[in-house]
């Protein structure tokens, strides 16, 4: 992969094609054009932060969320939440005191067009609304990478890294689930961890196959990292990390290109299978010249199905499929858990969000998507039905987070993001019980905005609730890191932020233990 950038690599079919996918005006009318949405790009080291109220004594680590942050004034594509570079902020609490850090994430993608001044490649709101001057679009950027004047990078380099952040094995890894896994540098200064935003794609010596999950999977009791991703070829992989290496990977299912899956965001782990969304949205290049001008489309006579997977999967491996009773789209799941029926059947129990429509150009985060539903649903085993399909709150309710050590095992706690808002990401988080099927109690933002409520247990917890949520609130002009107790939904303190922070979502907490690995991991890299 070369990075030498010629000087002229813009011409006047460039010029033609922003006047056609008229950038100026759409971005201007876009609904994503509000202040939550505006880039930072003061990039902050370790600035001191105010804390109000007190911060539990047990509660030290470092709070990392990651977003899409674009990074140039004038931009060159139409506006969307997964569009622009990815920046991480971070939040180290230590001794009572925290202080804040930011930096973009520095993959092949963000440096080879900080260098030329503009964006270069396709992005997401070219396939997503773009229409037939997209189609233009990809032609002329693919013929630049064959003439030498772009790098020709493939679309997993490409991966701008920015829809979250997660740690395995002593590793920061930036994720956006059309491309490979990045992994952040890192450096210890005066007992603080310190990033800049540099790193590497990760391709395990190019054993890797496809893309990397934006949300891979944990074992709460080894740490393996599982992970489903769906490549260009309309093919499901497994992967499965263990210590940081690459310990399988296998072909599990293969989708036809016409009408395939349009993504594979997230999905379920148990103690002997994973479980992924196969929804109604779906997806077809020709789709780009009808009138939505998009790749994806609801197919409202698709219902939904779940694929099962063996956890221990391997080459020859296929997806048993569980048909729901309606069409559905899902982003974010909860919780899964195996058991056995009343007549002694196997049966998998899912939880989790699901939107009963969407439109083709994808408006996450914002008034124009829908609200979701949160369902559950019961799969028998041995059956091959679903046998249960239940509306559990029918309220925008999403984003869902819970104890990570129940991952795959029966859970009683969730903690819900209200966005039935405005729509504009999370107006309040709510505590729901799934085995009691019922809404525990909730805590309010008032004028700010939450992207995810990050479940942090406390030192020798007892309860499944014994611990924080931690959520990165936004307002137009201010930022703050609010901590909330899980198990009475009480707000115990909140860390005001030298600058404001845009819209985002996904996040992880870093503890002692994990901050020791990532010390000596660092050391072993010098």
């Amino acid at each position: 992969m070369s990075n030498v950038i010629p000087k002229i690599i813009f011409d006047d079919t460039d010029e033609k094609l922003e006047v056609e996918l008229d950038i100026e005006n759409f971005n201007k009318k876009s609904v994503y054009n509000v202040p939550g949405y505006k880039p930072v790009r003061r990039e902050l080291k370790h600035a001191p932060v105010v804390v109000t109220g007190s911060l539990p004594a047990d509660l030290e680590g470092v709070y990392l969320r990651n977003g899409t942050n674009v990074q140039f004034e004038q931009s060159h594509i139409r506006s969307h939440a997964f569009c622009g570079a990815g920046m991480i902020h971070q939040i180290e609490i230590k001794d009572g005191m925290a202080t804040y850090s930011n930096f973009y994430v520095r993959t092949p993608r963000f440096e080879i067009e900080r260098k030329i001044g503009r964006e270069i490649f396709i992005d997401f709101t070219d396939i997503a609304g773009g229409g037939p001057q997209a189609i233009e679009k990809i032609k002329h950027v693919n013929e630049k990478k064959k003439r030498g004047l772009i790098p020709n990078l493939s679309q997993y380099e490409l991966t701008t890294g920015s829809t979250s952040v997660r740690y395995h094995s002593g590793r920061i890894y930036c994720l956006q689930e059309q491309g490979y896994a990045f992994v952040l540098s890192t450096s210890q200064e005066n007992g603080r961890l310190v990033m800049d935003g540099t790193g590497v794609l990760e391709t395990w010596d190019g054993e890797w196959e496809g893309p990397f999950s934006a949300h891979p999977r944990f074992d709460p009791e080894t740490g393996d990292m599982y992970n489903l991703s769906i490549d260009r070829t309309q093919t499901i992989i497994a992967g499965r990390i263990t210590n940081g290496l690459r310990y399988s990977q296998a072909p599990v299912h293969k989708y036809n290109q016409v009408n395939g899956l349009g993504w594979l965001h997230d999905f379920f782990l148990t103690e002997n299978y994973l479980i992924f969304p196969d929804m109604s949205m779906r997806i077809d290049g020709k789709r780009l010249s009808e009138p939505s001008g998009s790749i994806f489309h609801f197919d409202t006579e698709y219902p939904m199905r779940w694929g099962v997977l063996p956890r221990e999967f391997k080459a020859g491996d296929q997806a048993q499929f569980f048909q729901t009773n309606n069409p559905a789209l899902v982003w974010h799941v909860i919780n899964a858990w195996e058991r056995t029926s009343s007549d002694g059947s196997p049966e998998i129990v899912l939880f989790s969000p699901c939107f009963p429509s969407y439109p083709a150009t994808v408006p996450i985060h914002t008034p124009e998507e829908p609200p979701s539903q949160v369902k559950k649903w019961v799969l028998n085993l041995a059956r091959g039905v679903v046998t249960e399909e239940k509306l559990l709150i029918d309220h925008g309710y999403e984003r869902p987070s819970l104890n990570l050590d129940y991952v795959g095992k029966p859970s009683r706690y969730c903690y819900l993001l209200d966005e039935h808002g405005d729509g504009y990401m999370g107006k309040a988080v709510m505590k729901y019980d799934l085995i009691g099927e019922r809404e525990i109690s909730a805590l309010d933002y008032g004028d700010m905005y939450g992207g995810e409520a990050l479940y942090v247990s406390s030192k020798n917890a007892k309860d499944e609730d014994d611990g924080y949520l931690l959520d990165l609130l936004m307002a137009d002009e201010v930022a703050e890191l609010i901590v909330i107790d899980a198990k009475t939904m009480k707000e115990v303190a909140r860390l005001k932020l030298p600058q404001r922070v845009p819209f985002g979502v996904h996040a992880t907490w870093l503890g002692r233990d994990e901050l020791q690995k990532i010390s000596t991991e660092s050391k072993s890299q010098v």
